[in-house]
């Protein structure tokens, strides 16, 4: 079993599935094989069917059933793959913090802790994921254009994302601060080797900040405060879709449903009512 999944797991790779994914979908998948699943949809419903008796919600089956899609196409057996389809998840809106709280969560970093106020400045100007955030180096930085070149995102696609002015000069006081010899753009600071910085590390720096902000933050809510404020101030969706890294539009749409400002603004904009009225 163990040389299928590590098949599985290479298949997944070259997919462009994020590590986190494949190794969730390993998971599941021998899970399933342990079970003594067959590549049969059939067989994968009874699996699905035991699941939810032992508490699995449509948001967890919905994982497990993507896991088992991706294994069953692996085997080549795509006609049982699109029989197995999942439950139905409610899609809950993403919650942005206010401009007002950024600033309060930003205040409360001290001016010394350059990194700190750096990871913020990152997550919220530049909409990045937790994971790209962590893998940036110091190649990946354009000062002199100020440009991100943001390498292997979700779908293994590469992306550019300009950056203001201010955070570039955050980036060079930042790296001029450092005495490491790091290839990284943000590393640990409590090690004696020089590390990249690691996900927990980013976790628990913006929920501190953020008790003593009053803010409840996280680096996908940053992420999200980024696109709702640049849609507010009538940033074209298309290319929020492109800063963000996202695939299909649709998954950016999602954002025209946290803020209606831009709708108010279309609207006053156009005048309609107040041109009939005019008109008689």
């Amino acid at each position: 079993m163990e040389e299928v999944i590590e098949e599985f797991e290479t298949y997944l790779d070259l997919e462009g599935k994020s590590p986190n994914t494949i190794r969730m979908y390993s998971y599941y998948v021998r899970r399933y094989l342990e079970w003594g699943g067959t590549i049969n949809a059939r067989s994968a419903l009874r699996f699905l069917a035991r699941l939810r008796r032992e508490g699995y919600s449509n948001r967890s089956l919905n994982l497990v059933v993507q896991a088992l899609r991706s294994y069953f196409r692996f085997e080549g057996y795509d006609e049982e793959a699109e029989k197995l389809k999942p439950p139905k998840v409610p899609r809950s809106l993403p919650k942005a913090l206010t401009r007002e709280e950024v600033k309060r969560l930003l205040s409360v970093i001290p001016p010394i802790k350059k990194r700190d106020r750096l990871i913020v400045l990152l997550l919220y100007g530049a909409g990045l994921r937790v994971s790209e955030l962590c893998n940036l180096k110091k190649g990946d930085v354009d000062l002199e254009r100020n440009l991100i070149v943001v390498r292997g995102g979700k779908g293994a696609k590469d992306r550019v994302v300009p950056i203001p002015a201010f955070l570039g000069d955050a980036i060079r006081e930042y790296l001029e601060s450092r005495e490491d010899e790091s290839e990284y753009l943000l590393v640990e600071e409590r090690r004696r080797e020089k590390d990249r910085l690691s996900p927990k590390t980013v976790w628990y720096l913006l929920r501190k900040y953020g008790n003593k902000a009053g803010v409840e933050v996280t680096p996908h809510r940053l992420r999200h405060s980024f696109a709702t404020h640049m849609l507010e101030r009538g940033v074209d969706i298309r290319a929020i879709q492109e800063l963000l890294g996202h695939s299909n539009l649709s998954t950016t749409q999602i954002y025209t449903k946290v803020t209606v400002e831009h709708l108010k603004r279309a609207q006053e904009k156009a005048k309609l009512i107040e041109g009939l009225l005019e008109e008689h």
